[in-house]
C-alpha cells in the first residue's frame, strides 16, 4: 500500500560507537529507525539485537546484519532491499515481490460472469503510475456492474496481492457509509484516520486528490455487498476489505486472508539499499486491529457462489417484509 500522509523520514541518527568494532552507517540508520518507527519496536530486546547485530555483520557482513535485525521484529511485512537487489527475493515474506515480479499484470477492475444472478465485480492488484485511469477504471466497472442488479454485489479480492490501495478504495468509494472506516495506528498509539465525507474519500483530514477525478456515480447501489477473500488476498488487497468492516450490509467469504494488513514506509538507506518497515496497523470503523490476517464470516471453497447464494437470500428476505 501507499498512503500519501504518512509522516516523513526522521532524520537517522547514528549509534554512537559502544566498542572499536563500531556497526557500519547502513546498520545503525536501520537500528535507529526501527527503534524509533517499527510498530513491534516495544517487544524487540534492543540491547541484545544491536550487540548481535553488530556480530552478524563482522562475521558474515552489513546485508546479513541487517537481515538479522528485521527477522528480531517479528513481523512478516518488513522487508530490505540491498543495494544490489531490484527487487525483494521471491521468497520474501511480503506480497509486493509477487506483485512487482508480475510481467502482464491484470486490469485494476474486472466484470467477472454473474453467479446466480449476482454480478460480480473483480479487483486486482495494482501499482501502476496513472492511479486517475486506475480509479477511474474501478468506478466505472461498480457502475457497469450495479447495472445488471439493485439487490447485491460480489467484489472478489480472492487474488488481490495489493499494491496502490487508493484507486481501490476511492473507486468503490459509492458503496461505503459516511464517516470514519478506518485507521492506521503507529507504535505510539497515533491514529491516521480514514473516512468518508459527502461521497469522498479523506485520510487525516485532508482530501485524497482522486475524488475530483471521479464525478460519476451508480444510479443505484446494492442493498447487500459481499467479499470473497482468500489466502491470495494481501496488502492493500486486504486493506480495502477492511475498510468495510462492520458496516451492516457487508459480508466475507472464502478463507483466511495473507496478513500483510499493516501499513509501510519505505525508508532509503546510505548503503543505497531500501528499509521497507512496517510502521502502522490497521483498524476498521470499530477500532479493530488487524495485523494478521482476516478472518471471514463464511469460510468456504468457493466464495463466489456462496456469497451470490447469501445476498438472494438477503434479497427475498427483504422482497418479503
Amino acid at each position: 500500500m501507499q498512503p500519501t500522509r504518512m509522516r516523513l523520514l526522521l532524520p537517522l541518527l547514528l549509534l554512537a560507537p559502544a566498542c572499536p568494532a563500531a556497526a557500519s552507517e547502513t546498520l545503525s540508520a536501520v537500528i535507529a529507525v526501527t527503534k524509533d518507527e517499527a510498530y513491534r519496536s516495544s517487544r524487540v530486546d534492543w540491547p541484545r539485537v544491536e550487540a548481535e547485530a553488530a556480530a552478524v555483520e563482522r562475521a558474515e557482513g552489513e546485508d546479513a546484519a541487517v537481515q538479522f535485525v528485521v527477522r528480531a521484529l517479528g513481523d512478516r511485512h518488513t522487508w530490505y532491499e540491498s543495494p544490489t537487489a531490484s527487487r525483494p527475493p521471491a521468497s520474501a515474506a511480503t506480497p509486493s515481490a509477487a506483485l512487482a515480479a508480475s510481467a502482464a499484470p491484470r486490469p485494476i477492475a474486472v466484470a467477472l460472469p454473474a453467479a446466480q444472478g449476482v454480478p460480480v465485480l473483480q479487483i486486482n492488484a495494482w501499482s501502476g503510475k496513472d492511479t486517475t485511469a486506475a480509479a477511474s477504471s474501478v468506478r466505472n466497472a461498480l457502475i457497469a456492474s450495479l447495472e445488471q442488479s439493485a439487490c447485491g454485489l460480489v467484489l472478489d479480492f480472492s487474488s488481490n496481492e495489493g499494491g496502490n490501495m487508493w484507486p481501490m478504495l476511492t473507486g468503490l468509494a459509492p458503496l461505503l457509509t459516511e464517516g470514519k472506516l478506518g485507521a492506521f495506528r503507529d507504535a505510539k498509539g497515533a491514529e491516521v484516520v480514514i473516512e468518508k465525507r459527502d461521497g469522498k474519500i479523506y485520510m487525516d483530514g485532508v482530501e485524497n486528490r482522486l475524488n475530483k477525478t471521479l464525478s460519476q456515480t451508480p444510479a443505484r447501489l446494492p442493498k447487500f455487498i459481499a467479499f470473497a477473500i482468500g489466502k491470495r488476498s494481501a496488502s492493500s488487497g486486504e486493506i480495502t476489505p477492511i475498510m468495510f468492516r462492520g458496516q451492516s450490509n457487508v459480508r466475507y467469504f472464502g478463507s483466511a486472508s495473507a496478513g500483510y494488513s499493516t501499513a509501510n514506509r519505505a525508508v532509503p538507506l546510505p548503503n543505497g539499499g531500501r528499509l521497507v518497515l512496517t510502521t502502522s496497523a490497521t483498524l476498521d470503523r470499530n477500532g479493530n486491529e488487524y495485523v494478521r490476517e482476516i478472518v471471514p464470516d463464511v469460510q468456504t471453497a468457493d466464495p463466489i457462489q456462496a456469497a451470490a447464494a447469501w445476498i438472494n437470500a438477503q434479497c427475498r428476505t427483504s422482497a418479503s417484509r
